[in-house]
């Protein structure tokens, strides 16, 4: 089944024209600056931001008993 999908798509992708895969290529390079480049840049992890272990597990801890006690009082 999934063998015959991808079979399909590679075919059509072989017969496009010029212009149609100049415009495919245009579209995948503008969803890897989207989620690759702007994400890094725009969208920091906070354990990024927080240099030593002791502080990183911490901030690990109080997000996780954080949700887990939001969660109980939502139920």
């Amino acid at each position: 089944m999934f063998k015959r999908i991808l079979f399909f798509y590679i075919d059509g992708f072989k017969n496009l024209s010029d212009l149609g895969r100049k415009l495919w290529v245009i579209i995948i390079i503008k969803l890897v600056v989207i989620f690759v480049v702007i994400k890094a840049f725009f969208f920091p992890t906070l354990s990024s931001k927080i240099q030593s272990k002791a502080a990183q597990q911490e901030l690990y801890i109080q997000q996780l008993t954080k949700i887990t006690t939001t969660t109980k009082k939502e139920e």
